[in-house]
């Protein structure tokens, strides 16, 4: 995936807010890179984004993989975070069972490409109303055809990090800042019960479950996301 995620959210809150949106290593329109696709890696590269850009604090929203960064940063790196919004994502190592389903997928995709597993990424990356919905059609063609031509090398590395990645659950209790936990209600990758479990860590963390979208709800349910994002953010107290 890349930072056409929030092809919704750009022009709803760039009136408001200046917007930063970026490719991770390997995606998008960023380069790919021969090595660096782990979290951690991936973490630090947000740091020096950042620091280079000179944003100062910002509003770190990520889904899935960002939301994995923000986590890190808002627990390590306090200085450049104002509030963190955590999209389908989790403080957890990832489960045995889910390692054994999703490496496979993995190993599938560098073999043969995305051909054989597109059912299966759709599956984990859209929840069942907008896969049935022929309204959505034309955004799942979209994908569909940006998958199929992902460089295999660079897509395993990253799908390999996910999967493989080390728990931060220790670190929740440092972050200070403001955080919303949103997930999906229909969400297959990230359950409702992580979520749960991963606000309950986080101090003063609140919860949101985003009716009807699965693992992409900004781009599945655009206006419910804006609003829930825009009442968070009007919550944040207004820096000194």
């Amino acid at each position: 995936m890349d930072s056409d995620m929030f092809r919704y959210q750009i022009p709803f809150f760039s009136p408001r807010y200046r917007i930063l949106t970026f490719d991770w290593r390997g995606q998008g329109k960023s380069e790919a890179t021969p090595e660096g696709y782990d979290i951690e890696s991936l973490y630090e590269d947000a740091v020096e984004l950042l620091e280079r850009l000179n944003t100062g604090p910002v509003h770190w929203v990520g889904v899935s993989m960002g939301g994995f960064a923000g986590l890190r940063l808002a627990a390590r790196r306090p200085d450049l975070i104002r509030s963190l919004i955590a999209v389908g994502t989790s403080d957890e190592a990832e489960k045995w069972h889910k390692k054994l389903k999703w490496g496979l997928l993995a190993w599938i995709f560098r073999l043969a490409g995305a051909g054989p597993v597109i059912p299966g990424i759709e599956k984990a990356l859209f929840g069942r109303t907008r896969l049935s919905d022929p309204a959505f059609r034309p955004i799942l063609d979209e994908y569909e055809a940006k998958w199929k031509r992902l460089p295999k090398e660079p897509t395993f590395r990253t799908a390999w990090a996910i999967f493989n990645r080390k728990a931060v659950t220790p670190e929740l209790l440092r972050i200070q800042a403001p955080v919303l936990v949103a997930t999906g209600e229909e969400d297959a990758s990230r359950p409702l019960e992580e979520a749960r479990r991963m606000t309950a860590r986080i101090p003063g963390a609140r919860m949101e479950v985003i009716p009807k979208a699965g693992h992409s709800s900004p781009l599945e349910q655009p206006e419910y996301f804006n609003d829930m994002l825009m009442r968070f953010l009007q919550t944040v107290p207004r820096q000194s």
